[in-house]
């Protein structure tokens, strides 16, 4: 009589475990759709990129194509060190210079958060880095990231406008 109730006891718990995993089979075949446009939200913040021709690129100078003079991060071996600092980008104009006007406007518009964002970077460089090298290749990079996340910042689909940042730095 004791073996029944074990049994039973046993036959209960494998019938609930079984229960359970119908439900989250069930659960996540009903929930699986919304998780898929999710990713596909995601996929969408990357940036897209397309192989660009010399003849649709133009060029915009920053700071009216003159040098800037950038106050560097303090270091005790040059406590009042400065970098004049001239960008050029080169920007995706479209197939024929279709978006050329577009892409003018949109320049235009975010020129501030541009410069700003070159002056935030050079605030962040100390003497020693400006003069290295390998901190200039650094520096062009992140630029064309960040000029790239400013440019695409109000926008759905990102896509790459700056292909190419032009960075002169006299560290002084």
């Amino acid at each position: 009589m004791e073996r029944k109730g074990i049994y039973t006891v046993l036959l209960s718990i494998i019938a609930v475990l079984s229960l359970a995993l119908a439900v989250l089979i069930i659960f996540l075949f009903i929930s699986y759709p919304s998780m898929k446009g999710e990713k596909a939200a995601i996929v969408d913040s990357e940036i897209s990129e397309r192989v660009v021709p010399d003849n649709e690129l133009a060029e915009y100078k920053l700071f009216n194509g003159e040098e800037k003079i950038f106050a560097l991060k303090y270091e005790a071996d040059y406590p009042d060190s400065i970098a004049l600092v001239s960008v050029s980008i080169k920007c995706d104009v479209g197939e024929k210079r279709k978006n050329e006007e577009k892409i003018n406007n949109l320049i235009s518009l975010y020129t501030s958060e541009l410069e700003q964002a070159v002056g935030d970077y050079f605030a962040n460089m100390t003497y020693s880095e400006a003069k290295d090298i390998d901190t200039r290749y650094k520096a062009r990079d992140d630029l064309l990231e960040i000029f790239n996340n400013i440019l695409n910042e109000n926008k759905q689909t990102k896509q790459k406008i700056v292909y190419k940042v032009t960075l002169n730095i006299l560290p002084q």
